[in-house]
């Protein structure tokens, strides 16, 4: 069985990468090749791959060196290598070998491996497979379910937009893709505690993913939530709140439409209304928008 390299030599050749010292990468993977490191054979095919100027012989080598990681059992090997004969772009395509290795993977629970299998079977390959919505869902769900947030996000559109369906598992994967800091997944879930959608209805916690996604940028949430004030819709009333929301939005989207009654809304404004909002609205933009995600919400 392989073992992990040391910190300290794992860190040296990420350095070396890093400073395109390939050719110097290569020698000291070579040199200690026989302490049997996991994924070393992996690192050496890079070294060819990307190569500036990369020849057929790079090209050759870096298949061979990959082989031997498959014959290690270099998982992240298979990934590349399957990658690889899947595409024929090494002037070397296999596709059954390489679908093969991908699937193997998958089953090792390698995120890429399930990403790229998404791709496959979503587009299919022509001359070689038809795309497959079912199994197209199923590596979506596995690689929502390996914690993969725009996976997770995907999925539960798909969910939602099914024959039959499913709000309540459509809401645990909007709520994983949330987790995972995606502000329209953020909105989503607040949509769904808002109206009780797939989950028990929950004003305060929709009003906390509403806001968190609108200070992450998303359009959908601000105005969302100048609505929900303007209305006292689960929140008290505060025209004051509803324009800042209505005032940043213009400023980020400023060649978008609004709805109607947030136009009214504007037509009716006073001028202190309008000084405190877009004073309110300047200083959200300068010094709250687009902060990293607090975390979970709930």
């Amino acid at each position: 069985m392989q073992s992990q390299p040391p910190v300290e030599f794992t860190d040296e050749i990420k350095s070396l990468f890093v400073e395109k010292k390939l050719a110097q990468a290569r020698q000291r993977l070579l040199d200690t090749l026989s302490n049997q490191w996991d994924g070393h054979c992996n690192l050496i095919a890079f070294t060819y791959l990307y190569a500036e100027n990369r020849s057929a012989d790079d090209c050759t080598l870096a298949l061979e060196w990959l082989q031997k990681g498959v014959m290690a059992g270099e998982v992240d090997a298979k990934v590349i290598l399957g990658r690889l004969l899947v595409s024929g772009e090494l002037g070397s395509q296999d596709f059954s070998r390489g679908m093969d290795l991908l699937q193997q993977a998958a089953q090792a629970k390698v995120l890429m491996a399930v990403l790229t299998l998404v791709q496959i079977y979503k587009g299919g390959v022509e001359g070689h497979l038809d795309a497959d919505a079912q199994l197209t869902l199923q590596y979506l769900r596995q690689a929502a379910d390996l914690g993969d947030p725009n996976s997770a996000y995907h999925l539960a559109l798909e969910l939602e937009r099914a024959t039959r369906p499913d709000f309540t598992q459509a809401f645990k994967y909007f709520d994983k893709a949330a987790q995972g800091g995606l502000s329209q997944a953020m909105h989503n879930v607040g949509v769904y505690y808002l109206h009780g959608k797939g989950v028990a209805k929950n004003a305060a916690l929709a009003m906390a993913y509403l806001t968190e996604a609108a200070k992450l940028g998303s359009p959908l949430s601000m105005l969302s939530l100048s609505l929900l004030y303007l209305d006292g819709v689960e929140v008290q009333k505060d025209r004051g709140v509803a324009l800042s929301w209505l005032y940043i939005y213009q400023v980020l989207f400023p060649e978008t439409d609004i709805p109607d009654q947030l136009q009214l809304l504007l037509d009716d404004v006073s001028a202190e209304e309008e000084n405190f909002a877009r004073k309110a609205a300047q200083n959200f933009v300068n010094h709250q928008l687009n902060k990293s995600p607090s975390g979970t919400l709930h």
